[in-house]
Protein backbone atom coordinates (compact mmCIF):
# COMPACT_ATOMS: atom_id res chain seq x y z
CA UNK A 1 0.00 0.00 0.00
CA UNK A 2 2.75 2.91 0.80
CA UNK A 3 4.32 1.85 -2.67
CA UNK A 4 1.07 1.97 -4.37
CA UNK A 5 0.70 5.79 -2.30
CA UNK A 6 4.08 6.54 -3.21
CA UNK A 7 4.20 5.86 -7.00
CA UNK A 8 1.17 7.97 -7.08
CA UNK A 9 2.53 11.18 -5.47
CA UNK A 10 6.01 10.74 -7.36
CA UNK A 11 3.11 10.83 -10.59
CA UNK A 12 1.51 13.50 -9.35
CA UNK A 13 4.93 15.47 -8.89
CA UNK A 14 6.13 14.61 -12.20
CA UNK A 15 3.14 15.58 -13.85
CA UNK A 16 3.37 19.03 -11.97
CA UNK A 17 7.15 19.73 -13.18
CA UNK A 18 6.27 18.27 -16.77
CA UNK A 19 2.95 20.89 -16.72
CA UNK A 20 5.25 23.69 -15.11
CA UNK A 21 7.56 23.65 -17.66
CA UNK A 22 5.38 23.45 -20.78
CA UNK A 23 3.80 26.66 -19.36
CA UNK A 24 6.92 28.62 -18.99
CA UNK A 25 8.16 27.18 -22.41
CA UNK A 26 4.51 28.74 -23.81
CA UNK A 27 5.49 32.17 -22.74
CA UNK A 28 3.04 35.29 -22.01
CA UNK A 29 0.61 35.63 -25.11
CA UNK A 30 0.07 39.45 -25.35
CA UNK A 31 -1.03 41.52 -28.90
CA UNK A 32 0.76 45.19 -30.33
CA UNK A 33 -1.13 47.92 -29.61
CA UNK A 34 0.12 51.02 -31.25
CA UNK A 35 -1.42 54.50 -30.75
CA UNK A 36 -1.45 54.88 -34.49
CA UNK A 37 -2.67 51.62 -35.83
CA UNK A 38 1.04 51.22 -37.68
CA UNK A 39 2.88 47.58 -37.27
CA UNK A 40 5.43 46.92 -34.28
CA UNK A 41 9.03 46.66 -35.41
CA UNK A 42 11.08 43.46 -34.35
CA UNK A 43 14.73 43.69 -33.87
CA UNK A 44 17.16 41.78 -33.17
CA UNK A 45 18.69 43.59 -30.50
CA UNK A 46 17.65 45.94 -27.69
CA UNK A 47 18.12 49.63 -29.26
CA UNK A 48 16.89 51.75 -31.06
CA UNK A 49 19.22 53.72 -32.37
CA UNK A 50 19.21 52.86 -35.99
CA UNK A 51 17.62 50.67 -37.89
CA UNK A 52 19.60 48.22 -38.98
CA UNK A 53 18.33 46.24 -36.37
CA UNK A 54 14.92 46.01 -37.68
CA UNK A 55 14.05 41.90 -38.66
CA UNK A 56 9.95 42.54 -39.36
CA UNK A 57 7.36 43.96 -37.83
CA UNK A 58 4.08 42.63 -36.25
CA UNK A 59 1.00 43.91 -36.94
CA UNK A 60 -1.58 46.19 -34.97
CA UNK A 61 -3.67 43.17 -32.80
CA UNK A 62 -1.40 40.76 -34.29
CA UNK A 63 -0.51 38.25 -31.34
CA UNK A 64 2.58 37.49 -29.61
CA UNK A 65 4.19 35.43 -27.08
CA UNK A 66 6.82 36.76 -25.23
CA UNK A 67 9.06 35.03 -23.00
CA UNK A 68 11.28 37.33 -21.21
CA UNK A 69 11.16 41.71 -20.20
CA UNK A 70 14.26 43.81 -19.96
CA UNK A 71 14.61 47.32 -19.79
CA UNK A 72 11.44 47.87 -21.66
CA UNK A 73 11.83 45.49 -23.88
CA UNK A 74 10.09 41.92 -24.59
CA UNK A 75 11.98 39.12 -26.39
CA UNK A 76 10.00 37.08 -28.54
CA UNK A 77 10.57 34.26 -31.06
CA UNK A 78 10.43 35.65 -34.44
CA UNK A 79 10.97 32.89 -37.27
CA UNK A 80 13.07 30.66 -35.17
CA UNK A 81 15.52 33.17 -33.48
CA UNK A 82 15.50 35.36 -30.29
CA UNK A 83 13.76 39.09 -31.18
CA UNK A 84 13.21 42.08 -29.50
CA UNK A 85 10.18 44.22 -29.37
CA UNK A 86 9.49 47.22 -27.26
CA UNK A 87 6.89 46.00 -24.25
CA UNK A 88 5.09 49.70 -24.10
CA UNK A 89 3.12 48.59 -27.31
CA UNK A 90 2.31 45.20 -25.71
CA UNK A 91 -1.13 44.90 -24.40
CA UNK A 92 -3.05 41.68 -22.40
CA UNK A 93 -6.00 41.76 -24.27
CA UNK A 94 -6.82 41.67 -28.31
CA UNK A 95 -7.54 45.08 -29.29
CA UNK A 96 -10.30 46.38 -31.27
CA UNK A 97 -9.66 47.48 -34.76
CA UNK A 98 -8.02 50.79 -34.86
CA UNK A 99 -10.31 53.56 -35.97
CA UNK A 100 -8.19 56.58 -37.09
CA UNK A 101 -11.55 58.55 -35.90
CA UNK A 102 -10.91 57.34 -32.13
CA UNK A 103 -7.15 58.43 -31.90
CA UNK A 104 -5.90 58.08 -28.75
CA UNK A 105 -6.05 62.10 -27.53
CA UNK A 106 -4.03 63.59 -24.57
CA UNK A 107 -6.68 64.04 -22.26
CA UNK A 108 -8.86 66.70 -20.61
CA UNK A 109 -7.94 70.39 -22.08
CA UNK A 110 -10.23 72.21 -19.61
CA UNK A 111 -9.38 75.01 -17.31
CA UNK A 112 -10.62 74.49 -14.02
CA UNK A 113 -11.46 77.58 -12.57
CA UNK A 114 -14.33 77.71 -10.05
CA UNK A 115 -14.55 75.65 -6.77
CA UNK A 116 -17.80 73.76 -8.59
CA UNK A 117 -15.49 72.51 -11.57
CA UNK A 118 -12.52 70.92 -9.49
CA UNK A 119 -15.15 69.25 -7.50
CA UNK A 120 -17.52 67.74 -9.99
CA UNK A 121 -13.64 66.59 -11.41
CA UNK A 122 -12.74 65.16 -8.05
CA UNK A 123 -16.25 63.91 -7.34
CA UNK A 124 -15.30 60.99 -9.96
CA UNK A 125 -12.04 60.08 -7.89
CA UNK A 126 -12.53 56.18 -6.79
CA UNK A 127 -10.29 54.68 -4.04
CA UNK A 128 -8.43 51.65 -4.87
CA UNK A 129 -6.05 48.89 -3.47
CA UNK A 130 -2.60 50.14 -5.19
CA UNK A 131 -1.53 48.49 -7.70
CA UNK A 132 1.39 49.03 -10.58
CA UNK A 133 1.43 49.69 -13.92
CA UNK A 134 3.38 50.70 -16.91
CA UNK A 135 3.63 54.13 -18.84
CA UNK A 136 2.89 53.80 -22.41
CA UNK A 137 3.40 56.65 -24.83
CA UNK A 138 1.37 56.39 -28.35
CA UNK A 139 4.41 56.69 -29.56
CA UNK A 140 8.20 55.00 -29.60
CA UNK A 141 9.80 58.54 -29.37
CA UNK A 142 7.10 59.81 -27.57
CA UNK A 143 6.54 60.68 -23.30
CA UNK A 144 4.15 60.84 -20.92
CA UNK A 145 3.41 63.71 -18.52
CA UNK A 146 2.66 63.33 -15.13
CA UNK A 147 0.52 66.68 -13.80
CA UNK A 148 -0.14 68.28 -10.49
CA UNK A 149 -3.67 68.09 -11.77
CA UNK A 150 -6.27 65.77 -13.88
CA UNK A 151 -6.13 68.54 -16.48
CA UNK A 152 -3.83 68.74 -19.35
CA UNK A 153 -3.72 72.50 -18.76
CA UNK A 154 -1.93 71.61 -15.36
CA UNK A 155 1.42 71.83 -14.55
CA UNK A 156 3.74 69.16 -15.29
CA UNK A 157 5.31 67.67 -12.29
CA UNK A 158 7.31 64.63 -14.01
CA UNK A 159 8.11 63.78 -17.65
CA UNK A 160 8.52 59.89 -18.86
CA UNK A 161 9.34 57.77 -21.85
CA UNK A 162 8.09 54.95 -21.20
CA UNK A 163 8.86 51.72 -19.55
CA UNK A 164 8.59 53.42 -15.86
CA UNK A 165 6.07 51.53 -13.30
CA UNK A 166 4.11 53.56 -11.52
CA UNK A 167 1.75 52.68 -8.58
CA UNK A 168 -2.07 53.74 -9.19
CA UNK A 169 -3.53 55.25 -5.88
CA UNK A 170 -7.05 56.30 -7.26
CA UNK A 171 -8.56 56.41 -10.50
CA UNK A 172 -11.08 58.94 -11.75
CA UNK A 173 -13.44 58.93 -14.63
CA UNK A 174 -10.11 59.54 -17.47
CA UNK A 175 -7.19 59.66 -14.93
CA UNK A 176 -4.84 57.63 -12.93
CA UNK A 177 -3.51 59.11 -9.60
CA UNK A 178 -0.34 57.82 -9.35
CA UNK A 179 3.26 57.92 -6.88
CA UNK A 180 6.74 57.41 -8.29
CA UNK A 181 7.88 54.88 -6.13
CA UNK A 182 11.55 55.84 -7.10
CA UNK A 183 11.37 59.23 -7.01
CA UNK A 184 8.38 59.33 -4.73
CA UNK A 185 6.56 62.25 -7.18
CA UNK A 186 2.77 61.74 -7.05
CA UNK A 187 0.18 63.28 -9.71
CA UNK A 188 -2.24 62.34 -12.61
CA UNK A 189 -1.38 60.58 -15.62
CA UNK A 190 -4.13 60.15 -18.78
CA UNK A 191 -4.92 56.53 -18.54
CA UNK A 192 -4.71 55.90 -22.46
CA UNK A 193 -0.85 56.28 -21.21
CA UNK A 194 -0.81 53.48 -18.83
CA UNK A 195 -0.91 49.90 -19.43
Amino acid sequence: MKKVISLVLATMLLVLLVSAAVAESQGTVMYVKTGDGLSLRVRSSMSTKNTSNVIGSLKYGEKVVIYGRRDGWAMIDYGNRTAYVMYRFLVKYKPEPFDPSKKETSGDTRSYTTAAQLNTLLATAKAVTPYTVVVRPTRASGWVYLRWFPSRASREVATYNGYRELTVIAELKDWYQVSDPATGAVGFIYKSYIQ
